[in-house]
């Protein structure tokens, strides 16, 4: 990085001609990306799942939208008025969607629609008689007097006002034979008790009107919908300043996605603005410089920037929820160039203050992505997303800090005048909550607190905690829930038959089809609707016709002349029962699923479900089951031999789900902890420095979680990608006060203040960037509010307080002196960590020479990758190599000319020569400092020159 540095430096225009280039192309990539916004995909869906979803919401009326209709005076409801009503209401919905927002309004029951389908039932009545219905007419027709006593009461039926309606069904069925067939489609329909007036719909109590009208859009367009929500307010305005005592309420998937949509901007723009205020006049009061704070906007802008130009180069299109989760990971991005900027801003030395820097940076951007990267394996499509763009803004966010950005900050000329930093930073920065022995125990306890209320934390997968509704749709909400046919002590299941074909899926709800009717004679279960006595297969069809034709001839033989004689004889005409005896008469063949529009198209569309994209057919049956027995019967149904479907019901879905998000979750954290400790040891090249680095997010966590316990805080899927994000801030937060720490103890120079300052403000933009979302009135969006203050306060704590104290455990002892040889864990293990050296060794009989190198080697412990490795090699190749050691056998002073280590021969010179002067020569500064810090109370008679002698 630095020869890439170097280069910039020295060429320019190169480096800003790259910067345009790179923009440009992340420009022309992001330009072709689409969006989609369905907060569905948020949820961990299995194969199986997916399907379940679909099905369910195809079938469930995800689409529909309810107007309730009422009287503002309530003591009492003329049931006219409501229908007067329902008619104001449709004619201000005609008046105003002109653009075709709604693709039905269904205000009444369609009597002419209902009355073609009893047509059709009875035109093709073979398809629909079962063997139960086959066995009532031969009981029926076993009686010699049944002919003629019904055709008796179809005369005297015929003298009621109804006769009209009366008189084609008579017709049709003059002896009453089929009667069941129509009335099976009763339980065919609506999934909600009402009651009509004139054919309008109403409630049971006969108090409200229900208008049906289904969106155009689907319900997770919240875009188009947000415009069709608007439209039906309109109308609702201008239907109750026209009937002053009218009361409209409206309900539906589509409207309360709208009105998510509307909340989460209305909340968005709110916090967007308080926070924004105040993040701009905490860097003016922090930096007060526009250039420094234009180029951190710069920085994280160019970095999503990327992150949407690489994602383009991959998909078409982007969830918009992600992308404004997404906003929360610049509170992260935010980092890289406020380090930069404040190590670089007041240093003389720019390229010596960059390399300072570029360990901690890339350090913990590795880490943070790795965290990120960890959601991609996910099941839940959005999660999958955001954790790649989260890792692709970081990662673009990084690359523009190290290679454009270190050209672009304006350092601190010699003369120029250092700038203070802002007192009230100093002063958080300044506290040493490791001295401080009560906040140390006090925080100790707190967590034993927090660990055991941790175990209270729930997550929670319920979607309806999640979505915003007003409080006038959680009453109307509720009282839909009150109409719907199901009991509290029930559960329906959902038998999904599914084929490529609809002849495929009509056979395996055949199949299905004879289990479900053993519950139900046996008295387990109770049917919602009789789908599979009206839409069948052509296997089952064929055998239908054949019955159908054995008792049609059956017929003709015995029971023809008996009718005829007794129509006559109750005054009939001869051709009065013509459509029966053509039904008798005519031939039938098997018919193909289209040709039953007329009852796929009105009663059963709950029933039928086709995936738009796979094509997939599917044949829906619904039982209600006791809520006890219902995983039983699930299981039992799932089992059967023959069936390949699915069987779920919408509790045990939504348990799946959350056991599915759990799981995820405790993957999130045990990989995501794995990843960041495996790359800090890897990083820091020390198990222990990677320990000390670790330990402040464990702790985080088990805060989190016992704060969030105590308090009732729930997970949900929105809020859970904090747990990345606490991984994500809270190693940044520890690498850089752990690279602290070591830099200053391999120097001795003041470093840790810098990082410190830098902590404080990224600390002070997260809270308030992410903790005005606490004014939100969404709940997934408060939600992420409430965790990340608590997650923020634990993890700022947890970094402040345990690095430096136990850096300092490792490094010196409890008087303050620095060890002779740091504590590792190998000498925690063996319980040696503050042994005497000279006992060990006359015990262990090791070699002066080797005594010596073990006690040189510890001195550049806990300094940094850099140094200690090239400690580790320099030494390693001195173990193997004992004749350099002869060339300094010689009495006298000994001169050293060090160009590229840090001085370890001369260390171990003058530890083994303590009666001799050694002298070093090296023009670096920085490694001046680490040799001096390792000499000091260790070799006395090492000195350092700055020029040869």
């Amino acid at each position: 990085m630095l020869r890439l540095y170097d280069l910039f430096k020295r060429y320019p225009l190169f480096a800003w001609g790259l910067f345009l280039a790179s923009t440009t192309a992340l420009v022309l990539s992001f330009l072709r990306l689409g969006y989609k916004e369905d907060i569905s995909d948020f949820l961990p869906l299995d194969e199986k799942n997916h399907t379940a979803m679909s099905v369910y919401q195809d079938i469930s009326g995800a689409d529909k939208i309810y107007a309730v209709i009422s009287t503002r005076d309530t003591t009492y409801t003329d049931p006219q008025e409501l229908a007067d009503g329902v008619e104001a209401f449709a004619a201000s919905i005609e008046r105003l969607d002109s653009i075709g927002f709604l693709s039905s309004v269904i205000k009444e029951i369609d009597m002419e629609k209902m009355l073609g389908v009893t047509d059709f039932i009875y035109e093709n009545i073979p398809y629909f008689l079962t063997d139960k219905d086959y066995a009532r007419i031969d009981s029926l027709l076993s009686d010699p007097g049944y002919i003629d006593r019904q055709i008796r009461e179809d005369k005297q039926m015929l003298l009621f006002p109804s006769s009209g309606i009366l008189a084609g069904n008579i017709s049709r069925d003059p002896l009453n034979l089929f009667s069941p067939v129509p009335e099976r489609l009763k339980n065919g329909g609506m999934s909600i008790n009402f009651d009509t007036y004139d054919g309008y719909i109403l409630s049971p109590d006969a108090k409200k009107a229900i208008v049906i009208l289904e969106s155009a859009f689907g319900a997770h367009e919240s875009e188009h919908n947000a415009s069709l929500a608007a439209m039906l307010e309109d109308a609702v305005s201008m239907t109750e300043k026209e009937n002053s005592n009218l009361d409209i309420h409206i309900i539906g998937g589509p409207v309360i996605a709208a009105e998510n949509a509307r909340r989460i901007k209305s909340d968005s723009i709110i916090a967007i603005s308080i926070a924004g205020i105040l993040i701009l006049l905490l860097l003016i009061y922090v930096f007060r410089n526009l250039r420094n704070i234009l180029l951190i906007l710069v920085s994280i802008g160019w970095g999503w920037l990327f992150a949407m130009g690489a994602i383009a180069l991959f998909y078409d299109s982007v969830s918009i929820i992600v992308i404004g989760i997404a906003s929360v990971i610049l509170g992260i991005a935010v980092n890289y160039p406020l380090h930069l900027i404040d190590h670089l801003k007041d240093s003389t030395q720019p390229r010596s203050a960059f390399k300072e820097i570029i360990s901690p940076l890339v350090v913990g951007n590795i880490t943070t992505v790795g965290a990120f990267l960890c959601l991609v394996p996910l099941n839940a499509p959005a999660l999958h997303d955001l954790g790649l763009f989260a890792s692709l803004l970081l990662a673009g966010t990084i690359l523009f800090v190290l290679i454009f950005l270190p050209h672009a900050v304006k350092t601190r000329k010699t003369t120029d005048r250092t700038t203070a930093d802002p007192r009230l930073i100093t002063r958080l920065a300044g506290l040493s909550l490791e001295n401080n022995r009560r906040i140390v125990w006090g925080v100790l306890v707190l967590t034993l607190v927090f660990g055991f209320f941790s175990l209270r934390t729930e997550f929670d997968s319920d979607m309806r905690n999640i979505n915003y509704m007003t409080d006038e749709q959680k009453a109307d909400l509720e009282y839909f829930s009150s109409l719907a046919n199901q009991n509290g002590d029930t559960e329906n299941l959902y038998i999904v038959s599914s084929g490529t074909t609809w002849d495929e899926a009509l056979s395996q709800s055949g199949i299905i089809s004879r289990a479900i009717d053993s519950l139900v004679n046996s008295g387990m279960a109770t049917r919602c609707n009789e789908v599979n006595s009206f839409l069948t297969s052509r296997e089952e069809q064929v055998r239908r016709l054949a019955r159908w034709n054995e008792f049609a001839g059956k017929f003709r033989e015995s029971a023809t002349t008996p009718l005829t004689e007794a129509a006559l004889r109750h005054g009939f005409s001869p051709e009065a029962f013509s459509p029966f005896n053509d039904a008798i008469s005519a031939d039938y063949a098997p018919q193909d699923f289209e040709n039953f529009k007329e009852l796929y198209s009105s009663v059963f569309t709950g029933n039928i479900s086709e995936d738009p994209e796979s094509g997939r057919k599917s044949i829906v049956q619904v039982i209600e089951v006791p809520l006890s027995s219902a995983d039983e019967i699930k299981d039992t149904l799932s089992g059967h031999r023959e069936f390949g479907g699915l069987v779920f019901d919408v509790r045990s879905m939504n348990g799946s789900i959350a056991d599915t998000l759990s799981d995820d979750f405790n993957y999130i954290g045990v990989a995501c902890g794995f990843i960041v400790f495996i790359f800090l040891w890897i990083s820091l090249g020390s198990i222990e420095l990677a320990m000390i680095s670790f330990l402040p997010m464990a702790f985080s966590w088990i805060w989190i979680l016992g704060i969030m316990g105590i308090l009732g805080i729930k997970f949900n899927i929105v809020n859970v990608i904090l747990a990345t994000f606490i991984f994500g801030q809270g190693d940044d937060y520890t690498i850089f006060m752990t690279e602290g720490l070591t830099y200053e103890f391999a120097c001795r120079r003041k470093l840790l203040q810098s990082y410190k300052n830098s902590i404080i403000v990224s600390a002070l933009i997260m809270f308030i960037g992410i903790g005005t979302l606490l004014v939100a009135k969404h709940p997934a969006m408060r939600s992420l509010g409430e965790v990340t203050v608590v997650g923020m306060v634990s993890v700022v704590l947890m970094a402040y307080l345990f690095p430096p104290l136990l850096f300092k455990w490792l490094t010196r002892r409890s008087d303050g002196s620095i060890r002779p040889y740091p504590v590792t864990l190998g000498s925690v293990l063996t319980g040696r960590y503050d042994f005497n050296r000279s006992e060990i060794r006359r015990k262990k009989n090791q070699t002066e020479l080797a005594y010596a190198m073990e006690c040189v080697m510890g001195r550049y412990l806990y300094k940094g990758r850099e140094i200690e490795t090239s400690a580790g090699k320099t030494l390693k190749k001195i173990r193997s190599r004992t004749d350099i050691l002869l060339d300094y056998a010689n009495p006298g002073d000994i001169y050293l000319d060090d160009k590229n280590g840090y001085g370890e021969l001369a260390l171990l010179l003058a530890r083994l020569h303590p009666e001799r002067k050694v002298f070093i020569y090296t023009t670096s500064g920085y490694a001046q400092a680490v040799i001096a810090a390792c000499a000091d109370g260790f070799t006395p008679n090492l000195h350092i020159l700055d020029h040869k002698p």
